[in-house]
């Protein structure tokens, strides 16, 4: 087994993912413009891919490796936050240099695009395959495709069993749905921490996916609590024409890149060791 799919990682407990969420906005507080200057760029690059033929699947190909820009760019000023912090003198506010730390961040980005790209086509391609898969399969073990074909010939008579077919077609659908959700929320715990592995960690895509895997699951109270939490956050964030989303990108690219440290901390990241490093597995 390559050895960089078992690094060790950390179970940490489901309240971190308050944690994650807190230091996704203070990431956010600490250099607001550049964000937002970030999230614009992000949203029209993937607004004029969306026109282009295909354009709906290159834009999902291309989303997670411009996002993880934003992951990569918060380690740069997390760092520098750092640095600032110890040598300030104790009660003086801290005033980090970000000078530079775009243009380092992205040079790391551009070195890293190509494995980032490839981590995404097999990221879609796993992802599509599973779901379909969850889908199709749990939904025939409970009947679901057998109870709308009979739905269907029910929709064929009229009176009582119309409207019978109906309802058997609406719980039907209502199932699949559920079913596609879970499938979703599976998928994002297992590749959770797929981008930052490779931007941050320089792991190989495959050896991403599966540590990502591995680690997404072994903290599955704390990556369900955030995804919880996500929903109603980002139903405030639309409410505003959607402007809410300049500052909610970089939120989750501030809590996923917390996470990452709490969760591999030292044991990947070559941008700020951890004082400690408790509780590892692997």
């Amino acid at each position: 087994m390559n050895p960089a799919s078992n690094r060790p990682y950390r179970h940490v407990p489901a309240g971190q993912a308050l944690a994650w969420w807190g230091e996704g906005w203070r990431s956010f507080m600490r250099a607001p413009l550049p964000w937002v200057g970030l999230s614009i760029g992000l949203l029209i690059i993937l607004l004029v891919l969306r026109a282009l033929p295909l354009g709906g699947l290159l834009s999902q190909w291309l989303s997670l490796p411009l996002f993880a820009l934003g992951a990569v760019y918060a380690s740069f000023l997390r760092r520098r936050w750092a640095q600032a912090r110890s040598i300030t003198p104790q009660g003086m506010p801290v005033e980090p240099a970000t000078e530079g730390a775009l243009r380092d961040s992205t040079q790391l980005w551009k070195d890293r695009v190509g494995p980032l790209l490839l981590v995404s086509v097999l990221v879609l391609v796993l992802g599509g395959a599973f779901g379909a898969l969850l889908v199709l399969g749990v939904g025939a073990m409970f009947g679901v495709g057998l109870a709308s074909m009979g739905a269907l010939s029910h929709l064929m008579t009229p009176g009582l069993g119309m409207m019978a077919g109906l309802g058997a077609v609406a719980s039907g659908m209502f199932t699949l749905m559920l079913l596609a959700l879970l499938a979703l929320f599976l998928l994002n715990v297992a590749f959770w921490f797929v981008n930052t592995l490779v931007t941050l960690g320089g792991v190989a895509p495959w050896d991403a996916i599966q540590l990502s895997f591995k680690a997404g699951f072994a903290n599955f109270g704390a990556l369900l609590l955030f995804t919880l939490l996500l929903i109603p956050i980002g139903f405030v964030a639309m409410i505003p024409m959607g402007l809410g989303l300049l500052v909610l990108l970089p939120v989750l690219s501030g809590a996923s890149y917390a996470s990452y440290q709490d969760v591999f901390g030292q044991a990947s990241s070559p941008v700020e060791p951890r004082d400690q490093a408790p509780g590892f597995v692997g």
